[in-house]
């Protein structure tokens, strides 16, 4: 879960970033193609610039033909018609922009040259003239040049007229208007000599045009073929009288297309690559942290392990040595009272109950050591807890009276059948009495119950089982660590009182292992309550017809009277032990030190059969698992067929199981108890 958080924080972060790097990319990029753009204006600007230079130049080439007939009439020249044409023909150019030239005192046409096809221009007032007369007035109110047009000529065709104005001075040295001298220019020819084409095929798309002083209309001087200018720079040039405007841009436009996509590629590309290096970093950060963290986790784990290990060494040792320190104490004293009777049998009893004592702090310690392990796994059975009850009740009613201590068992259940685990269930229990026992002075209480609570869900019951006493309660600052190992709280009461500190954590592990619940409320000097609950699967009630008392088998002192047995036992002591319990019976045994040994002599006991095989587990040579399994190949079925008893000191589930699994009838933990010997003695052999 916590990595799955961190990898979506990193996933946030990263698109976060990509959308930084996006924005601030995409500014760069849009500042370098405006930059780009900024460029290719300037360069336009210049060009539009020179283009307009290049007009007034042309302009200006055309005003000093024209000035020739006005310093004529400034020197006082009478010009006569045949003056005019002569003087004409010489102003002509030989590019042919020059279409005619009119000689106009007054403002009004009076020589036009070439005549032929001008005709329609004599006599024309060009201040007067509606098509003309604002630009005519403008020269003549200005005294500068001025060009109209480009529009219809009179004369027909499109031109446009170059109107200089001539002043003469009196004797007064005032300047008087005497007339216009007039160039009528074909506007395309001139065109063709500003070389306006060329620069379309020098990439741009151009429009020049001014607002006509006649009409107020805007009105194209010159243009391209491509009519969307919708983005063009415009460049503002002045010319006498009037403002003409240059519009310009490049014909693949500020920014191509392959610029925009290159421009979009780079920003999307460079974004990607930034955030997935981001990416890559924060991966790695995260890794190394949690890699350093890991170190850490561990190197505090081996402490803890550590101290732990020598935690547990330390008290195993002591709660060991104290059952042993009696048991060879005892025995001692024993050896040097072997005269009396009374003595002897007072330290045997004494040593029988170390000897529990330590069973109990092994069984313990395995216990733990398989839940941990993971090799424990709950057992699921069909169960009755009223029996759960009874047994709890049987096994310490007596044990608490003997103490003082009142045993109360409440039982409040509607469906007391279920499907769970007794014999874990059972484990917790007892441990929990246990301690309600220790902790619980004499004229105390204990009670102990089994409630079912309402749940709705079909097939299933919720149960509470709890376990309350009015001892000498715990503190709240045990309470937080009572469930750890070896933990016992420090105070005279509880030191005095005998334990391992293990019941509780196997409780708590076996209550976590069968997916339970179990909390505690304890006072000092109060008491202390542990509540389970439990969510189970209800069964249903199943009879069984009872089975024959094997007991009843001890009551006849012939019951095992010249049975054959095979006793297969490695150890010296153990399999003396088990010889005089065997012989005690009634039986006749052979021994077999291993598991070789055992299989040779089944296989030549076809005279005298055995009726019974006691195999031990760990064994040199040859282990009991692998000699069961040898024996049930044997050829002879009747051989094969004798029935094989486990004694060994493994005594969990999963053991009983894997001696089935070998073959085996039964399974007998060490050390031996006799009553169970017997008992599983009798039903094999029933």
């Amino acid at each position: 879960m916590k990595k799955q958080k961190t990898n979506k924080r990193i996933l946030i972060r990263t698109v976060i970033v990509f959308a930084v790097c996006l924005l601030a990319i995409s500014g760069i990029v849009g500042a370098v193609i405006r930059s780009g753009v900024e460029r290719e204006k300037n360069r336009a600007q210049y060009t539009a610039e020179a283009a307009t230079r290049r007009v007034e130049a042309q302009i200006r080439k055309y005003l000093v033909v024209s000035e020739i007939l006005e310093n004529l009439v400034k020197a006082g020249y009478e010009i006569s018609s045949e003056d005019f044409g002569i003087i004409s023909e010489l102003m002509m150019d030989n590019e042919g922009v020059i279409e005619a030239i009119e000689y106009a005192p007054d403002g009004e046409v009076s020589y036009v040259y070439p005549l032929k096809g001008n005709e329609a221009a004599i006599g024309l007032n060009l201040l007067k003239n509606p098509a003309r007369e604002k630009e005519a007035n403008l020269a003549r109110s200005s005294g500068q040049y001025t060009i109209a047009g480009p529009f219809e000529l009179t004369q027909g065709g499109m031109g446009a007229l170059l109107l200089d104005p001539i002043y003469l001075s009196d004797d007064e040295e005032t300047e008087n208007f005497w007339g216009f001298s007039v160039l009528v220019l074909n506007w395309d020819a001139f065109l063709r000599e500003v070389e306006l084409e060329n620069m379309e095929s020098s990439g741009y798309h151009y429009l020049l045009w001014h607002i006509s002083p006649s009409t107020g209309e805007k009105l194209v001087i010159a243009e391209c073929e491509e009519q969307d200018m919708g983005q063009a720079l415009r460049v503002v040039g002045e010319v006498p009288n009037d403002i003409w405007y240059f519009e310009i841009m490049p014909d693949v436009g500020w920014v191509t297309s392959w610029q925009w996509m290159i421009s979009i590629v780079c920003i999307g590309l460079v974004s990607l690559l930034l955030s997935f290096g981001y990416w890559q970093y924060a991966i790695r950060q995260y890794q190394e942290r949690v890699y350093t963290e890991e170190l850490e986790k561990a190197a505090e784990e081996a402490k803890s392990a550590n101290e732990a290990k020598t935690r547990f060494l330390f008290n195993m040792s002591h709660d060991i040595r104290t059952p042993m320190n009696a048991i060879l104490g005892f025995t001692n004293m024993a050896e040097e009272n072997l005269s009396d009777q009374e003595k002897v049998q007072d330290c045997l009893g004494k040593v029988k109950m170390a000897g529990r004592e330590l069973l109990d702090l092994i069984n313990e310690v395995l216990n733990i050591s398989r839940i941990e392990s993971g090799t424990m796994k709950p057992v699921m059975e069909s169960a009755d807890l009223y029996d759960l009850s009874q047994t709890m009740k049987l096994l310490f009613e007596q044990s608490m009276a003997a103490k003082g201590i009142q045993l109360e068992v409440v039982t409040e259940i509607r469906d007391s059948c279920v499907i769970c685990d007794m014999q874990h269930m059972r484990e917790i229990c007892v441990n929990l009495l246990s301690n309600a026992q220790k902790f619980t002075p004499e004229g105390g209480k204990v009670i102990f119950g089994i409630r079912q609570k309402e749940f709705r869900q079909e097939g299933f019951g919720e149960y509470e089982v709890f376990v309350s006493d009015t001892g000498i309660g715990m503190s709240e600052e045990f309470q937080k660590i009572q469930f750890e190992l070896f933990e016992r709280e420090e105070s005279k009461h509880v030191s005095e009182i005998e334990g391992t500190g293990l019941g509780l954590p196997i409780v708590k592990r076996l209550v976590g292992m069968l997916g339970a619940a179990i909390s505690c409320a304890s006072e000092k000097g109060k008491g202390t309550t542990y509540t389970l609950t439990f969510r189970l699967e209800q069964g249903e009630q199943e009879t069984s017809p009872e089975n024959e008392d094997v007991d009843m088998i001890l009551k006849h002192d012939d019951a095992f009277e010249g049975k054959h047995v095979l006793l297969v036992e490695d150890n010296e002591l153990n399999r003396e032990i088990a010889l005089y319990l065997l012989q005690d019976m009634g039986f006749r045994v052979d021994i077999a030190e291993d598991g070789v040994q055992a299989v040779e002599k089944v296989k030549a006991s076809e005279k005298d059969l055995y009726d019974l095989i006691l195999m031990d587990v760990h064994m040199p040579n040859m282990n009991g698992y692998e000699a069961t399994i040898a024996i049930r190949k044997l050829e002879n079925s009747t051989l094969a067929a004798i029935p094989v008893i486990a004694m060994t000191a493994n005594a969990f589930e999963d053991d009983k199981k894997h001696a089935f699994a070998a073959g085996m009838n039964g399974h007998i933990s060490k050390p031996v108890e006799v009553p169970k010997l017997v008992n599983a003695l009798a039903e094999i052999l029933k």
